[in-house]
């Protein structure tokens, strides 16, 4: 009988460590169950907004259908360059914005046909310079792009100078496939990327900067000492939009410039489509690349989702 108070102690342990057990497992199960609910709703909402994707994507092509049909120049008063307001849809928002990327500079067209467009590095050390960059980052891109293996440039660097990287890597030798790959070029910091990225895209091919669409900071960098504001003049030719290079060039704006015609337009073929869409706390963020070529067909280039600090 003495044993029996210890006993019963025994018991009441064992009984408890039983419940904590018990509970213990309950609660892991509870919280694998909210984990997988979560996990199934990220993928079901990140589908619907792949879903909205494609939707805007049909609607921008549309719109440079039409205008393609309507317009034979690209300018910035026209539907294709009006946003798309935040427009309310099933549990979310939405808004997009289409850009003419040949406003920009075609990193690209540094190389033509295997030979160096000495036209297009000036241009392109020109912007390098205004927006306080080293022009000499062009030599490491030049190095970067061309078909062989050899230092060719002061500044540049090839696969002895990427492979004792951690991780090593070599030189692509080709064209940039993404301006992200500019990241990998000698020289180039994230910071000065961020700076340079609104000014320039790549597409392969040669692809004439659109001088109806481009900004005061790339419309400076046509010409040896262009003053911002002349560049901000040209940017307000009273002759825009322009109808052909010629009138463009006998602007006043531009008249007082040495602006030559080589790679220049009034047309575009390329622009891209960026956007937003809002579902509860998730937002998801996308660009597109769009070809339209002469005969009015628009084609995707390129998809991909981005962060907010891809700007």
């Amino acid at each position: 009988m003495a044993k029996l108070p210890a006993e019963r102690g025994i018991a009441l342990i064992t009984v408890m460590l039983v419940l904590s057990i018990a509970t213990l497992a309950v609660v892991s199960m509870s919280t694998a169950r909210q984990m997988d609910i979560r996990r199934t709703e990220n993928q079901l909402r990140a589908m619907q907004a792949w879903e909205y994707v494609y939707g805007l994507e049909s609607w921008a092509t549309n719109v440079l259908r039409t205008d393609g049909k309507d317009n034979e120049r690209d300018a910035l008063n026209e539907s294709w360059a009006k946003p798309l307001p935040k427009t309310a849809v099933a549990q979310g928002s939405l808004q997009a914005e289409i850009v003419d990327l040949q406003g920009r500079i075609n990193l690209n067209n540094l190389v033509v046909d295997g030979e160096v467009s000495q036209e297009d590095v000036k241009r392109l050390r020109r912007l390098l310079h205004s927006l306080e960059l080293k022009p000499e980052l062009v030599d490491a891109m030049l190095d970067w792009i061309d078909g062989d293996m050899e230092i060719r440039y002061p500044h540049g660097a090839e696969d002895e100078a990427y492979t004792r990287r951690k991780p090593p890597y070599r030189a692509a030798n080709r064209s940039f496939a993404d301006v992200s790959e500019l990241l990998l070029v000698q020289g180039m910091s994230l910071e000065q990327y961020r700076k340079l990225l609104p000014y320039i895209y790549v597409t392969f091919g040669y692809a004439p900067l659109n001088v109806n669409t481009a900004g005061a900071t790339v419309l400076r960098c046509l010409a040896d000492d262009i003053s911002a504001d002349q560049a901000e003049s040209i940017f307000r030719a009273g002759g825009k939009p322009f109808t052909d290079i010629a009138d463009f060039l006998k602007d006043e704006a531009v008249s007082a410039t040495i602006i030559g015609k080589y790679g220049l337009a009034v047309t575009s073929q390329y622009f891209l489509l960026t956007g937003q869409i809002e579902m509860g706390q998730t937002r998801f963020m996308f660009e597109s690349q769009l070809q339209r070529s002469r005969q009015g067909l628009v084609t995707l280039q390129k998809r991909q989702r981005r962060s907010p600090a891809h700007g």
